[in-house]
């Protein structure tokens, strides 16, 4: 398997944005914090040819297109700013940053031989690992890192064992990976959003603004519903550096709610550390968001300390990250589910238990261990609990409090 720089959703989308603007490969690489060889190996690696005769990579299909083009062979190695474009009979070559990373994420299956497992060694995973997968509702990556030293074989022979029924469990014990449909479009009109808002805040803006400022730290907000007839909502708040999602409960899914909880923010971190943690933040269209002036200014002292952006409508992938980590969350409360009795004891319950799941990306580290060593202030003020690795308990009757 080629050996990939491990480039972010986010990361791609900065550099089909800066291609678009003719920065160079240099300018590239400051901007998604890699050097200007990694932007060529990803551009050259993830570009597609447009044809109805070959398909996205067909290797010879690429190989025709860059020895018929000269532009091709040269940086940025694709069309997307050639001036000629539009005029031109050649197959175009392009990057395009969901395409991409759909390609680096097929290109990552792969698929092994598993290994013979003794007597001895299928009983310890009966009575270690199942019952963190069945009971605790554990996924399969959260075992694997806090247990390698069991499960010293590959993922793919796990899931292998698992539909042989070596191991007892079965593809329902497993949490589903995550899968998103194409939303179906809503009426616009419910959706316009007055130009002045959006001035300086579109998602193009955003892409400008982190290439320009890249030690600036990201955050990603969302809401989460339950049955279509609850008032209560979930806010979800992703810190991109350290993974942490921080999770609020709303009586109400609209902006005042919402700016009450930024509101306490600032009081309870203090405006240095919110600026800090929350000086850049990405968001969706959803009317709850309305009010971003709220989130982006100190008013008892005239100062602003946060940039707010928008996604592009119906456009959730370019917030990627945290629609990813939904996932834990329904996990626990799948879409239908009732918000109705939630309480914030138990809100809380779900923010300790998700940030105590290690993360492949982050080198089997947990967002609260690095969110502890970054923002140790959050951790303290937020009064965020740490959990140890086996006491982690996804299911619905740990979380309610119901053991």
């Amino acid at each position: 398997m080629a050996n990939y720089s491990h480039l972010n959703k986010e990361q791609r989308d900065v550099i089909q944005h800066l291609i678009s603007l003719n920065k160079n490969f240099t300018e590239i690489g400051d901007a998604i914090g890699k050097d200007r060889t990694a932007v060529s190996r990803e551009i050259r690696r993830n570009r597609y040819i447009k044809s109805y005769y070959y398909e996205a990579y067909d290797a010879k299909g690429i190989n025709e297109a860059v020895n018929r083009c000269k532009r091709l062979s040269n940086p940025p190695y694709v069309c997307n700013h050639c001036p000629k474009k539009s005029t031109c009979s050649l197959h175009h070559i392009y990057y395009n940053s969901k395409i991409a990373q759909e390609h680096y994420e097929e290109i990552l299956t792969t698929t092994r031989e598993g290994v013979n497992l003794t007597e001895e060694h299928i009983n310890e995973i009966e009575n270690i690992i199942v019952p963190l997968i069945k009971d605790k509702k554990q996924s399969v990556n959260q075992v694997y890192i806090n247990h390698s030293d069991i499960l010293d074989f590959s993922k793919v022979s796990f899931y292998n064992y698992v539909n042989n029924g070596v191991i007892s469990l079965t593809n329902l014990d497993l949490p589903k990976k995550v899968k998103y449909k194409k939303r179906k479009k809503k009426n616009n009109n419910k959706y316009k959003r007055d130009n002045l808002l959006l001035k300086g805040r579109k998602f193009e803006d955003y892409l400008n603004f982190i290439s320009k400022h890249p030690k600036m730290n990201k955050v990603q907000l969302d809401t989460v519903i339950g049955q279509k007839n609850n008032r209560k909502v979930l806010l979800t708040m992703y810190i991109v550096d350290t993974h942490y999602m921080l999770i609020f409960l709303l009586d109400k899914k609209d902006s005042n709610h919402v700016t009450q909880v930024f509101n306490k923010l600032k009081t309870t971190l203090g405006i240095d550390e919110y600026r800090k943690i929350l000086r850049i933040i990405l968001t969706d269209n959803g009317s709850e968001f309305y009010n971003p002036y709220e989130m982006e200014y100190d008013y008892d002292n005239s100062k602003k300390i946060a940039n707010v952006f928008y996604c592009h409508p119906y456009a959730s992938h370019e917030k990627h990250e945290l629609e990813v980590n939904h996932e834990y969350i329904r996990r626990v409360f799948p879409k239908g589910t009732s918000f109705t009795n939630l309480t914030d004891d138990i809100v809380k319950r779900l923010q300790d238990n998700i940030n105590a799941i290690p993360r492949d990306s982050l080198k089997g580290e947990t967002p609260y261990n690095l969110t502890l060593k970054k923002y140790p202030k959050l951790i303290k003020s937020l009064k965020c609990n740490y959990i140890k690795p086996d006491d982690v308990d996804l299911s619905e009757k740990n979380i309610r409090g119901d053991k």
